[in-house]
């Protein structure tokens, strides 16, 4: 058989099916990877699955609901678009609220893989193996039927790239540029990784006339509109902390920040990439290569490299280095200690844990799917077929076990697991009667979605002034208290011997254990 005319065949049957194919196999998968998660259990698995669909709940069904309840922490987007859902009790304590919304992004996202891959390498067949590279990769579908934020992030990135690299191109330029800003802005305000995004866009418009005054000329009001659209959710953000938290750095100074949290690393010498560029490259590098496979991971940078010798426009280093964006700004991440990466081959032994934050590899699947499709259209039609034969070999490798699936193995086993004591959740479930529960939630003392416990009965941090009023007071409001030893009600409540004397006046204990105690009015 004539190689050339198959791979004609091929290329002529999925253009003229195309978007019908895409939405078809993309909304199957999602729907499937779903019914898996939820029959296993694992839509709950990270721990912050449940603080995301929480968050969401407490500002429709809370204590005190209203926005404020998004807090200064995580960026509220991802909250607000499941805020809808998490109404309907069922979707909130199951989390399929948040599998709605990922699942959503997911599919945009298998589009827009496939749209942005061909406008790149003006080849169809070449961007259908690019969307099937993203959307059978399992860390993404395991990520998408949960109420994580990586799938959104990677969907507002992949939308606003497509929209800037047509801007690159001179496809519609107005129209394209102010896309691209709102797309970006859309990601600036789901996870700090947009915020990157934002800054290096805008330094690419205006790259180009950086030695050119008639070039920057031109670019300077691209570039304001681009960054008066796209930045304005990074302004709204501090104006949001100062407004709410009286400091417009809340999200970087507070005890709940990811900087706080990467101190206790740093105290205890375990933050391995602090300051060592290398280090953190390499930790970075060996995350995207179990998210991706190897063979995945060596062919997309192949790609890559062949398309960066091509400089087939003007445009080319650019779209590579927007593309290139997640890998920057996790490495510098790495490097200034503000997150970690806990990865079993690299991690110390003497390490308490060796498994956290893989999942930030799959920021960079797009990348890999669309240089990978750049690859198979640019080699020669011989070469196709045992390319391709690779990329099915790696992806049999995922679903056949022989490689694991990282995002959810930290998920289940990992440090980012959701690790909530059975005996404490049983007790609650045969023993709570009604009446209002203060607790720490961020010290996840108990699943509250998955408790008999409804969100408007939760007293925690964010209930003014039933928090501030119940840790001096506590018989005024609650009914129940359950603490865990170290936490901001243990502290204020069981460490206190003038307050420890008040609790056991007005409660009694009715569940021990090591860690956590359970005190229910005494009435």
């Amino acid at each position: 058989m004539n190689t050339n005319s198959f791979f004609e065949k091929i290329n002529y049957f999925i253009s003229s099916k195309i978007e019908k194919i895409i939405l078809l196999l993309s909304c199957w998968a999602a729907c499937v990877a779903t019914v898996i998660s939820y029959q296993h259990g694992w839509i709950l698995a990270y721990g912050d699955a449940e603080s995301h669909i929480n968050i969401a709940k407490e500002v429709v069904n809370g204590l005190t609901p209203g926005f404020a309840q998004l807090g200064g922490i995580w960026l509220p987007l991802t909250h607000l678009l499941m805020a809808p859902f998490v109404l309907y009790n069922p979707l909130w304590r199951t989390g399929l609220a948040g599998s709605i919304v990922s699942g959503i992004f997911y599919i945009i996202t298998c589009v827009y893989i496939f749209k942005l891959t061909k406008l790149i390498t003006k080849h169809t067949f070449a961007s259908f193996i690019a969307f099937l590279i993203f959307a059978t990769n399992l860390n993404i579908l395991y990520l998408q039927s949960t109420p994580m934020t990586e799938v959104p992030l990677i969907a507002f990135f992949v939308l606003s790239s497509y929209y800037f690299v047509k801007y690159l191109y001179k496809i519609k330029s107005l129209p394209s540029l102010i896309l691209a800003g709102l797309f970006a802005f859309c990601a600036s305000l789901t996870r700090y990784d947009g915020w990157f995004l934002v800054a290096c866009e805008a330094f690419f418009i205006i790259a180009p006339g950086l030695l050119n005054r008639r070039i920057f000329t031109r670019k300077k009001g691209d570039v304001i509109l681009f960054a008066t659209l796209a930045g304005f959710g990074i302004l709204c953000w501090f104006v949001w902390c100062l407004l709410i938290f009286g400091n417009p750095l809340y999200f970087s100074d507070s005890i709940y920040s990811a900087k706080s949290q990467q101190l206790a690393w740093l105290q205890r010498n375990e933050l391995p990439g602090y300051h060592h560029l290398l280090i953190s490259l390499i930790y970075y590098v060996y995350t995207c290569l179990e998210n991706s496979g190897f063979i995945i991971f060596v062919i997309s940078f192949v790609g890559a490299i062949v398309f960066a010798a091509s400089r087939s426009s003007r445009a080319t280093l650019a779209i590579l280095g927007v593309l290139f964006v997640p890998f920057i700004f996790n490495v510098i991440s790495l490097f200034f200690g503000q997150s970690v990466i806990f990865i079993p081959s690299l991690t110390p032994k003497d390490y308490l844990y060796h498994l956290f934050n893989v999942r930030y590899g799959v920021t960079m699947i797009p990348f890999m799917a669309v240089f990978s499709g750049y690859l198979i259209a640019k080699i020669p039609n011989s070469l196709k077929a045992l390319v391709i034969g690779l990329l099915i070999a790696q992806t049999y490798f995922f679903f056949a076990g022989m490689t694991p699936v990282i995002t959810l193995a930290d998920g289940t086993t990992g440090l980012s697991a959701e690790k909530v004591p059975v005996n404490v959740e049983n007790f609650i479930d045969k023993n709570y009667t009604g009446g209002y529960v203060l607790l720490d939630s961020y010290a996840r003392t108990i699943s509250i979605a998955k408790s008999t416990i409804p969100m408007q009965e939760i007293i925690y941090v964010g209930n003014k002034p039933y928090w501030e009023i119940s840790l001096k007071h506590p018989e005024k409001y609650a009914q129940w208290i359950i603490m865990q030893k170290g936490d901001a009600v243990w502290t204020a409540l069981y460490d206190n011997p003038v307050e420890k004397g008040e609790l056991y006046k007005y409660f009694k204990k009715v569940y021990t254990s090591n860690q956590i105690l359970i005190f229910k009015r005494d009435n």
